[in-house]
Formats: structure tokens, C-alpha cells, sequence
């Protein structure tokens, strides 16, 4: 009785690590699983023969119900990727992230890279733990949120002085401003340099930096002028903006105005226009405290 009880059911075969079992020689059948229907089909020589689930031993049973729920998951999990990669595309990597190809050729990034034996290595990060950030671009939005986030980064760190590196064509008003406001903020005194051209806006960061820390190389060139933009709409909506335009211009005169030490009216004649200094003469004029010395 015991015997029968453990016997397997007919048209079974067992098999183990060492050897086939006697029952080998019963016609195998092979389960092949139905999600729709939820049966067990044996699949034999004279075709396909349902076998009614509630047949099935506890075992089997329990592995069908395993694979159903997988299946199910693996399909909610397919459909909410493809509705979110629809909704919301994959944004491109920050500006301090390396982009290596797969031949591992040039490396393309917005800060030149060294090969070392760990793997190509950012700049910024070399600059980053020097204490010194590096503003080479337009100076916008997700630009300024990168200075920013460095410069509290490394006022948390320690108290010592950063340094900000500035080669800009100028940028957004008030993203100047929000980094300015961050430099004046933050506990380290920040000092600035001036590499190839601070132009526009950008020379508020360069002036804006620690008194007695403002420097820039002899052949950099500096400029200031009035703030521009593009306005259009109705013309409640053109008296806004131009309203918005002159307050960000006396803003920027006053700001000239505190930087320099020179009276404003002097300043607002200034920047009427693109006004252009070489080094030694934004040195004369306030804008920088000393130039860096060179070899020429």
C-alpha cells in the first residue's frame, strides 16, 4: 500500500543525479503550460490531450500558479516602461558627466579628460577638489545651477577659499545674479580670474568676486553694457517687459556701481554702449584688483 502511494502516475518518468529509474520506459511526456486556459497539456505521439488542472498534483499545481503570476508581472512591468519612456523621454546626461564611445576614442565631454590607469578622468573633477570652479560657456540656467551647487558643496566642506575660473561670452541676467548672490553668501571667499574674455553679464561674476581677489591674465579682454532681449505680446505685456528690462539695467549699473567704486552716472554712460577694457585699464577702472603675471 505504501508502494502505491508513492508511486507516480502513469506516463511519468523520474530521473535523478545518478541513474534512470525503471520507469523510464513509459512514453515520456513532455508539460507544456497554457496561461489562457490554465491546463496542463501532455503532448504525446497521437497529439495534443488536455488534462483538466484540478488533476494535477500540489507540486505542479503550485509551479503553474508561479509561472501565471510571472508572466502577469512581466507584462504590467513591460506596459508602464513603454507608457513612462513615451510620457517622459530619458533626458541627456549632465554637463559634468563623460560620454565615452565604445571604440574608447576621443572622449566627448564639455571638460577636456586625462587618460590615467583607472579610466579617463574629468578635469573638473581634478579643478572641483583644488577648490576651483571653471565657467568656459553662455552663462545659463543649468550652467549656473552646476556653479552653484559646487560652490555650497565646498563651502560645506571646509571654510577655505574657492577660486572661479571665467572665460564667458556673458549669459542670462539672472542667472548671473543667482550666482553672485551664492558667492556673496557662502562663508569661503571667492575669488575670481579672468581667462581669454569676460564679456557682458559675465563680467559682474568676474567683479563680483572677493575685494582683493579680483584678478585676470594680461591679454584677457573685459567688456560691460547695457542688458538686451527680445520682447513681444500685447502691449500691457510690452510695457511689463520694458518695465522688467529697465530694473534689471539699473540693477546691473548699481551693481557696477558698488564693484568698481566709480559714481554712477559714470557707469550708466558706460554701459550705454559695448565698452571694451584690456586688462590693465579694467584694473584702473575697479572692475579687477590686479592682473596675473606671464611670461608676455
Amino acid at each position: 500500500m505504501a508502494a502505491s502511494a508513492l508511486s507516480p502516475p502513469p506516463g511519468l518518468s523520474i530521473s535523478t543525479r545518478y541513474r534512470a529509474s525503471a520507469l523510464s520506459s513509459v512514453p515520456q511526456r513532455h508539460f507544456t503550460l497554457s496561461p489562457l486556459s490554465a491546463i496542463c497539456i501532455p503532448q504525446t505521439q497521437q497529439g495534443l490531450q488536455p488534462v483538466p488542472f484540478r488533476s494535477l498534483t500540489v507540486t505542479r499545481k503550485l509551479g503553474v500558479h508561479i509561472v501565471l503570476v510571472s508572466v502577469f508581472f512581466r507584462l504590467c512591468f513591460k506596459r508602464r516602461d513603454e507608457d513612462s519612456t513615451a510620457e517622459h523621454p530619458p533626458l541627456p546626461p549632465p554637463f559634468w558627466v563623460l560620454t565615452i564611445p565604445k571604440n574608447y576614442g576621443a572622449i566627448k565631454a564639455f571638460m577636456p579628460a586625462v587618460m590615467t590607469p583607472l579610466g579617463p578622468v574629468d578635469l573638473s573633477v581634478v579643478l572641483f577638489r583644488n577648490r576651483t570652479i571653471f565657467i568656459g560657456d553662455y552663462i545659463d540656467a543649468m550652467l549656473a545651477e552646476g556653479v552653484i551647487s559646487q560652490l555650497v558643496t565646498l563651502a560645506a566642506i571646509d571654510d577655505a577659499d574657492i577660486w572661479v575660473f571665467l572665460n564667458s561670452v556673458g549669459g542670462d541676467p539672472y542667472s548671473v545674479f543667482a550666482i553672485y548672490d551664492c558667492m556673496s553668501w557662502v562663508k569661503p571667499k571667492v575669488g575670481t580670474v579672468c581667462f581669454g574674455m569676460a564679456a557682458s553679464h559675465a563680467t559682474l561674476v568676474l567683479a563680483g568676486g572677493e575685494k582683493g581677489m579680483r584678478y585676470s591674465m594680461p591679454n584677457a579682454r573685459i567688456m560691460i553694457h547695457q542688458p538686451r532681449g527680445a520682447m513681444g505680446g500685447d502691449f500691457l505685456e510690452l510695457k511689463t517687459q520694458v518695465n522688467e528690462t529697465v530694473y534689471t539695467k539699473n540693477k546691473i549699473d548699481l551693481m557696477y556701481a558698488a564693484f568698481t567704486g566709480q559714481p554712477l552716472d559714470l557707469i550708466q554712460t558706460y554701459t550705454e554702449k559695448d565698452r571694451y577694457f584690456s586688462a590693465a585699464e579694467a584694473a584702473d577702472f575697479g572692475l579687477i584688483d590686479g592682473l596675473m603675471e606671464t611670461a608676455c
